[in-house]
Protein backbone atom coordinates (compact mmCIF):
# COMPACT_ATOMS: atom_id res chain seq x y z
CA UNK A 1 0.00 0.00 0.00
CA UNK A 2 1.11 3.66 -0.95
CA UNK A 3 0.68 6.03 1.67
CA UNK A 4 0.02 9.57 0.88
CA UNK A 5 2.04 12.47 1.49
CA UNK A 6 1.28 15.42 2.42
CA UNK A 7 2.89 19.38 1.61
CA UNK A 8 1.77 21.52 4.04
CA UNK A 9 1.41 25.01 3.80
CA UNK A 10 1.61 26.88 6.95
CA UNK A 11 0.23 30.20 8.02
CA UNK A 12 2.45 30.89 11.32
CA UNK A 13 0.39 34.27 12.33
CA UNK A 14 -3.23 32.62 11.97
CA UNK A 15 -6.07 32.82 14.60
CA UNK A 16 -5.59 34.19 17.96
CA UNK A 17 -2.94 31.85 18.57
CA UNK A 18 0.37 30.80 17.37
CA UNK A 19 -0.02 27.96 14.38
CA UNK A 20 4.09 27.61 14.74
CA UNK A 21 3.56 25.88 18.21
CA UNK A 22 0.21 23.98 17.35
CA UNK A 23 2.16 22.14 13.69
CA UNK A 24 5.05 21.46 15.55
CA UNK A 25 2.79 19.06 17.35
CA UNK A 26 1.46 17.72 14.78
CA UNK A 27 4.37 17.22 12.87
CA UNK A 28 5.62 14.85 16.12
CA UNK A 29 2.30 13.16 15.23
CA UNK A 30 3.09 12.68 11.55
CA UNK A 31 6.41 11.49 12.26
CA UNK A 32 5.60 8.87 14.99
CA UNK A 33 2.89 7.31 12.49
CA UNK A 34 6.11 7.24 9.71
CA UNK A 35 3.59 9.30 7.59
CA UNK A 36 5.54 11.30 4.31
CA UNK A 37 5.11 14.92 4.51
CA UNK A 38 7.06 18.32 3.44
CA UNK A 39 6.09 21.85 4.93
CA UNK A 40 6.62 25.56 4.53
CA UNK A 41 5.75 28.43 6.04
CA UNK A 42 3.95 31.69 4.41
CA UNK A 43 6.25 34.81 4.97
CA UNK A 44 3.68 37.30 3.31
CA UNK A 45 0.19 37.92 1.72
CA UNK A 46 -0.20 36.34 -1.31
CA UNK A 47 2.49 33.60 -0.28
CA UNK A 48 0.60 30.90 0.16
CA UNK A 49 -0.75 30.91 -3.82
CA UNK A 50 2.64 31.32 -4.73
CA UNK A 51 3.83 28.17 -3.27
CA UNK A 52 1.04 26.26 -4.07
CA UNK A 53 1.90 27.27 -7.71
CA UNK A 54 5.22 25.51 -7.24
CA UNK A 55 3.77 22.65 -5.99
CA UNK A 56 1.58 21.79 -8.53
CA UNK A 57 4.88 21.31 -10.73
CA UNK A 58 5.61 18.92 -8.70
CA UNK A 59 2.31 16.99 -8.49
CA UNK A 60 2.90 14.52 -6.10
CA UNK A 61 1.45 15.37 -2.78
CA UNK A 62 -1.82 16.06 -1.29
CA UNK A 63 -1.83 19.77 -0.57
CA UNK A 64 -2.39 21.10 2.46
CA UNK A 65 -3.43 24.56 3.90
CA UNK A 66 -3.03 25.27 7.84
CA UNK A 67 -4.41 28.87 8.54
CA UNK A 68 -7.43 30.38 8.69
CA UNK A 69 -10.03 31.33 5.94
CA UNK A 70 -7.86 33.78 3.90
CA UNK A 71 -5.18 30.99 3.83
CA UNK A 72 -7.24 28.92 2.57
CA UNK A 73 -8.37 31.08 -0.48
CA UNK A 74 -4.82 31.45 -1.23
CA UNK A 75 -4.49 28.11 -1.65
CA UNK A 76 -7.75 26.86 -3.05
CA UNK A 77 -8.40 29.76 -5.30
CA UNK A 78 -4.86 28.34 -8.13
CA UNK A 79 -6.16 24.79 -7.52
CA UNK A 80 -10.26 25.81 -9.11
CA UNK A 81 -10.50 24.15 -12.05
CA UNK A 82 -7.61 21.77 -11.36
CA UNK A 83 -7.84 18.08 -10.34
CA UNK A 84 -5.34 18.75 -7.67
CA UNK A 85 -6.84 17.54 -4.38
CA UNK A 86 -6.31 19.42 -1.09
CA UNK A 87 -7.15 19.26 2.64
CA UNK A 88 -7.52 22.18 5.24
CA UNK A 89 -6.46 22.31 8.79
CA UNK A 90 -8.37 25.39 10.15
CA UNK A 91 -6.21 27.72 12.47
CA UNK A 92 -7.93 31.23 11.81
CA UNK A 93 -10.33 32.92 13.94
CA UNK A 94 -13.59 32.31 12.08
CA UNK A 95 -12.80 29.20 9.92
CA UNK A 96 -16.58 28.95 8.27
CA UNK A 97 -15.99 26.66 5.55
CA UNK A 98 -13.75 24.33 8.19
CA UNK A 99 -16.72 24.20 10.64
CA UNK A 100 -19.78 23.94 7.82
CA UNK A 101 -17.58 20.78 6.68
CA UNK A 102 -17.14 19.39 9.89
CA UNK A 103 -12.91 19.31 9.47
CA UNK A 104 -11.35 18.92 12.82
CA UNK A 105 -8.51 20.51 14.40
CA UNK A 106 -7.74 18.76 17.21
CA UNK A 107 -4.36 16.89 16.57
CA UNK A 108 -5.03 13.56 17.59
CA UNK A 109 -8.39 14.13 15.02
CA UNK A 110 -6.62 15.72 12.36
CA UNK A 111 -4.86 12.59 11.54
CA UNK A 112 -7.38 10.51 11.18
CA UNK A 113 -9.12 13.43 9.16
CA UNK A 114 -5.72 13.40 6.51
CA UNK A 115 -5.38 9.65 6.63
CA UNK A 116 -9.50 8.50 6.09
CA UNK A 117 -11.17 11.55 4.71
CA UNK A 118 -13.13 11.79 1.49
CA UNK A 119 -12.50 13.75 -1.52
CA UNK A 120 -15.29 15.79 -2.55
CA UNK A 121 -15.78 17.90 -5.13
CA UNK A 122 -17.40 21.56 -3.74
CA UNK A 123 -18.78 24.87 -5.39
CA UNK A 124 -16.99 27.66 -5.73
CA UNK A 125 -18.01 31.42 -5.61
CA UNK A 126 -16.66 34.02 -7.91
CA UNK A 127 -16.45 37.90 -7.91
CA UNK A 128 -15.25 38.91 -11.31
CA UNK A 129 -11.78 37.01 -11.18
CA UNK A 130 -11.11 36.56 -7.43
CA UNK A 131 -12.83 33.42 -5.89
CA UNK A 132 -14.57 33.18 -2.55
CA UNK A 133 -15.00 29.54 -0.60
CA UNK A 134 -17.26 30.88 2.25
CA UNK A 135 -18.68 34.14 2.06
CA UNK A 136 -18.32 37.72 0.56
CA UNK A 137 -20.59 41.10 0.43
CA UNK A 138 -21.14 44.44 1.82
CA UNK A 139 -22.85 46.23 4.31
CA UNK A 140 -22.23 46.07 8.42
CA UNK A 141 -20.35 42.92 8.23
CA UNK A 142 -17.43 44.52 5.99
CA UNK A 143 -17.40 46.98 7.97
CA UNK A 144 -16.80 45.34 11.31
CA UNK A 145 -13.88 42.54 8.92
CA UNK A 146 -12.41 46.26 7.76
CA UNK A 147 -11.99 46.84 11.42
CA UNK A 148 -11.50 43.27 12.60
CA UNK A 149 -8.46 43.58 10.56
CA UNK A 150 -6.98 46.01 12.03
CA UNK A 151 -7.66 45.07 15.69
CA UNK A 152 -5.20 43.83 18.07
CA UNK A 153 -7.64 41.73 19.61
CA UNK A 154 -8.41 38.77 17.57
CA UNK A 155 -10.75 35.60 18.04
CA UNK A 156 -14.31 36.07 18.82
CA UNK A 157 -13.73 38.35 21.78
CA UNK A 158 -12.29 40.47 19.60
CA UNK A 159 -15.18 40.06 17.28
CA UNK A 160 -17.98 41.11 19.19
CA UNK A 161 -16.04 44.11 20.74
CA UNK A 162 -15.91 45.50 17.38
CA UNK A 163 -19.50 44.72 16.76
CA UNK A 164 -20.71 46.59 19.73
CA UNK A 165 -18.36 49.61 19.30
CA UNK A 166 -19.91 50.23 15.25
CA UNK A 167 -23.38 49.16 15.35
CA UNK A 168 -25.08 51.97 17.01
CA UNK A 169 -23.50 54.57 14.65
CA UNK A 170 -23.36 52.11 11.24
CA UNK A 171 -26.25 54.06 9.09
CA UNK A 172 -26.67 51.60 6.25
CA UNK A 173 -25.59 50.83 2.93
CA UNK A 174 -27.25 52.56 -0.67
CA UNK A 175 -26.82 49.53 -3.35
CA UNK A 176 -28.28 48.63 -6.35
CA UNK A 177 -28.05 45.05 -7.42
CA UNK A 178 -29.26 42.22 -9.38
CA UNK A 179 -29.98 38.40 -8.32
CA UNK A 180 -30.83 36.43 -11.86
CA UNK A 181 -31.92 39.42 -13.35
CA UNK A 182 -34.35 40.75 -10.47
CA UNK A 183 -33.38 44.18 -9.69
CA UNK A 184 -32.78 45.61 -5.95
CA UNK A 185 -32.57 49.25 -4.79
CA UNK A 186 -32.19 50.80 -1.51
CA UNK A 187 -30.52 50.97 2.06
CA UNK A 188 -29.73 47.91 3.72
CA UNK A 189 -27.88 46.79 6.99
CA UNK A 190 -25.80 43.99 4.80
CA UNK A 191 -26.24 42.01 1.57
CA UNK A 192 -23.79 38.61 2.04
CA UNK A 193 -23.64 36.26 -0.97
CA UNK A 194 -22.71 33.19 0.51
CA UNK A 195 -21.11 29.38 -0.62
CA UNK A 196 -20.91 28.36 2.89
CA UNK A 197 -23.82 28.67 5.29
CA UNK A 198 -21.77 30.39 7.72
CA UNK A 199 -19.34 33.39 8.40
CA UNK A 200 -17.32 31.50 10.96
CA UNK A 201 -17.97 30.95 14.83
CA UNK A 202 -21.36 29.45 14.37
CA UNK A 203 -22.57 32.16 12.91
CA UNK A 204 -25.29 31.32 10.00
CA UNK A 205 -25.87 34.02 7.26
CA UNK A 206 -27.03 31.83 5.31
CA UNK A 207 -28.80 28.15 6.80
CA UNK A 208 -29.73 26.91 3.22
CA UNK A 209 -26.57 27.47 2.08
CA UNK A 210 -25.38 23.52 0.07
CA UNK A 211 -21.72 23.42 -1.33
CA UNK A 212 -22.47 21.31 -4.27
CA UNK A 213 -26.13 22.82 -5.89
CA UNK A 214 -24.29 24.73 -8.32
CA UNK A 215 -26.13 27.97 -6.35
CA UNK A 216 -24.62 31.13 -4.30
CA UNK A 217 -27.28 31.92 -1.42
CA UNK A 218 -27.63 35.76 -0.37
CA UNK A 219 -28.91 37.04 2.26
CA UNK A 220 -30.05 40.80 2.43
CA UNK A 221 -31.06 42.34 5.76
CA UNK A 222 -32.89 45.86 5.80
CA UNK A 223 -32.11 48.30 8.46
CA UNK A 224 -34.00 47.27 11.48
CA UNK A 225 -35.47 48.81 15.18
CA UNK A 226 -32.56 49.04 17.71
CA UNK A 227 -34.86 46.97 19.58
CA UNK A 228 -34.63 43.86 17.51
CA UNK A 229 -30.58 44.16 17.24
CA UNK A 230 -31.07 40.56 20.19
CA UNK A 231 -33.24 38.71 18.08
CA UNK A 232 -31.14 39.37 15.02
CA UNK A 233 -27.99 37.94 17.08
CA UNK A 234 -30.08 35.57 18.70
CA UNK A 235 -31.32 34.48 14.74
CA UNK A 236 -28.25 34.58 13.19
CA UNK A 237 -26.31 32.12 15.82
CA UNK A 238 -29.21 30.02 16.23
CA UNK A 239 -29.53 29.13 12.33
CA UNK A 240 -32.65 30.67 11.57
CA UNK A 241 -31.81 34.02 9.96
CA UNK A 242 -33.85 33.12 6.79
CA UNK A 243 -36.89 33.32 9.12
CA UNK A 244 -36.23 36.67 11.31
CA UNK A 245 -38.17 40.07 10.04
CA UNK A 246 -36.16 42.48 8.06
CA UNK A 247 -34.40 39.30 5.84
CA UNK A 248 -34.85 38.08 2.51
CA UNK A 249 -32.81 34.76 1.42
CA UNK A 250 -33.19 33.67 -2.55
CA UNK A 251 -30.59 31.54 -4.43
CA UNK A 252 -28.66 32.39 -7.50
CA UNK A 253 -26.95 31.91 -10.26
CA UNK A 254 -25.16 35.05 -10.82
CA UNK A 255 -25.50 38.63 -8.95
CA UNK A 256 -25.06 42.14 -10.26
CA UNK A 257 -23.94 44.67 -8.72
CA UNK A 258 -24.30 48.58 -10.26
CA UNK A 259 -23.45 50.64 -7.45
CA UNK A 260 -22.40 50.35 -3.45
CA UNK A 261 -22.20 53.55 -1.46
CA UNK A 262 -19.39 52.01 0.95
CA UNK A 263 -16.08 51.77 0.09
CA UNK A 264 -15.52 47.83 2.26
CA UNK A 265 -16.29 44.60 0.66
CA UNK A 266 -15.32 41.74 1.91
CA UNK A 267 -14.35 38.24 0.83
CA UNK A 268 -14.01 35.12 2.81
CA UNK A 269 -12.82 37.55 5.63
CA UNK A 270 -10.48 39.60 3.63
CA UNK A 271 -11.64 43.66 2.97
CA UNK A 272 -10.85 45.81 -0.58
CA UNK A 273 -12.48 48.32 -2.49
CA UNK A 274 -14.11 46.33 -4.97
CA UNK A 275 -14.66 47.99 -8.35
CA UNK A 276 -18.42 48.33 -9.40
CA UNK A 277 -20.41 47.12 -11.81
CA UNK A 278 -18.99 43.25 -10.70
CA UNK A 279 -20.27 40.34 -11.68
CA UNK A 280 -20.26 37.63 -8.92
CA UNK A 281 -21.13 34.12 -9.91
CA UNK A 282 -20.87 30.41 -9.17
CA UNK A 283 -18.22 27.46 -10.78
CA UNK A 284 -20.14 24.22 -9.98
CA UNK A 285 -17.86 21.33 -8.93
CA UNK A 286 -14.73 23.67 -8.93
CA UNK A 287 -12.28 22.50 -6.15
CA UNK A 288 -11.51 19.00 -4.69
CA UNK A 289 -11.43 19.36 -0.83
CA UNK A 290 -10.78 16.38 1.53
CA UNK A 291 -13.69 16.32 4.38
CA UNK A 292 -14.17 14.05 7.08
Amino acid sequence: MVRKKYAFIVNPIAGSKSSTKYFDKLKAELQKRSIPFSSIKTKWAGHASELVQKLLKKGEALIVSVGGDGTFNEVASILVGTNQKMAHIPRGSGNGLARMLKIPHKIGKVVGYLESGTIKEIDVGRVNNDYFFCTCGFGFDALIAHRFDGSKKRGLKGYVRNVIKSFFSFKGVTAQFTLDGKAYKGNYFAVTIANANQYGNDAFIAPKANLQDGLLDVTIIKPFPLWYAPLMAIALFGNWIHKARFVETRKAKKVELHSISSPYFHRDGDVYPLQVPATLSVFPSGLYLQTP
